[in-house]
């Protein structure tokens, strides 16, 4: 009973305090993280609690695996965009397009990175239903980010369009080879 009223806590402050202000501002593809990021904290209050989980060591080690490179995408997104993107408050709205960081591996290392996390959550709980919503919240998250592109498109124009060629979306192993090569 616990862990649904803390879901049920999750969505209503999610529903009031991010999508519903989206919705007014026309920023869909922010519904489509805020829904991926309500999952996602869904399966970790969830998961262990109501659902039997496997135990299979070498998935719950790999998941554990996923949360590093998930953890970088986050963390120097938000620096890149709090530092490079001269937001007019907070960390976002950005003003400047941010193409440098991390953010010459991938286009949406934000969502990437929540993605990653869910691949590990995934991983480490081991059941049917957490299998199923973390791919749901996986594919909110690309959602999120194929709206996120043309949202700045409108925003940066041409500038992002170059930015869309030169920089793969998710693709972090080509955006690394192609880093490399310049």
């Amino acid at each position: 009973m616990v862990a649904y009223m803390i879901c049920a806590g999750i969505w209503l402050a999610i529903l009031f305090l991010w999508i519903i202000p989206v919705i007014r501002k026309r920023m869909f593809y922010e519904i489509y993280m805020a829904c991926g990021l309500g999952i996602y904290f869904s399966l970790i209050v969830l998961g262990d609690m109501l659902w039997k989980s496997g135990n299979i060591l070498l998935l719950r080690y790999i998941g554990y695996i996923f949360f590093i490179p998930g953890a970088i995408f986050v963390v120097f997104a938000f620096i890149g965009l709090k530092h490079k993107g001269k937001p007019t408050s907070g960390w976002e709205p950005t003003t400047k397009l941010v193409a440098c960081g991390i953010f010459r591996v991938v286009r949406h290392p934000l969502y990437l990175g929540s993605a990653l996390f869910t691949v590990g959550v995934i991983l480490v709980i081991q059941s049917i239903p957490s299998t199923l919503l973390g791919c749901i919240a996986i594919f909110f998250f690309w959602m999120a980010s194929k709206g996120e592109d043309k949202f700045n498109v409108q925003k940066f124009g041409d500038a992002y369009r170059e930015y869309m060629e030169r920089i793969p979306l998710w693709n972090f192993l080509s955006g690394l080879y192609r880093l490399r090569r310049r």
